[in-house]
């Protein structure tokens, strides 16, 4: 049986989830003594999830240009890995205390969730927009990128400490 449009929305959306509920479970089985200690390269799980707030953010804003028919311009700050962006992002959206932090990546990304929700499966899973140099970005592939970064910023956690 071929998938219908919507059938490729709800499995975007549900990719989605499964890989925030899964850095959550993963960080929320470690140690509050470990939450400090740097994990991959200069970051903390505090800065991993900072990341991920930031993320949830220019994600957002990123479907809305997209759906304005411009070009994300979080683009505009690329270097090689997102480098700067990302500690920019975790200088930005780390709070304290811990619980308002894991509070704030549950809401961004709820926030996020959404707007996701609210769209028409068609706009959701086809909207796209043309950078001035003719590169062309998908919602679904910015979605897809954060899907896949969170699933192996949990597999990195789970290798380190070895949670399962």
């Amino acid at each position: 049986m071929q998938k219908t449009i919507e059938d490729h929305k709800r499995e975007l959306i549900d990719t989605l989830v499964a890989a925030r509920r899964g850095i959550l479970e993963t960080v929320n089985s470690l140690h509050p003594d470990q939450l400090d200690d740097v994990y991959l390269g200069v970051w903390s799980i505090k800065d991993l999830l900072a990341h991920l707030v930031g993320w949830d953010h220019t994600n957002l804003l990123a479907v809305q240009e997209i759906l304005a028919g411009t070009y994300p311009t979080f683009f505009q700050n690329y270097d090689k890995d997102w480098q700067s962006y990302n500690a920019r992002l975790v200088q930005e959206y780390k709070i304290e205390p811990f619980d308002h932090l894991l509070a704030e990546v549950t809401d961004s990304h709820q926030r996020l969730l959404g707007l996701l929700e609210s769209l028409p499966a068609d706009t959701l899973v086809k909207g796209k927009a043309r950078s001035e140099k003719g590169r062309t970005v998908t919602i679904r592939t910015l979605l897809r990128a954060e899907a896949n970064d969170e699933r192996v910023h949990a597999e990195q956690i789970k290798e380190l400490w070895g949670v399962n």
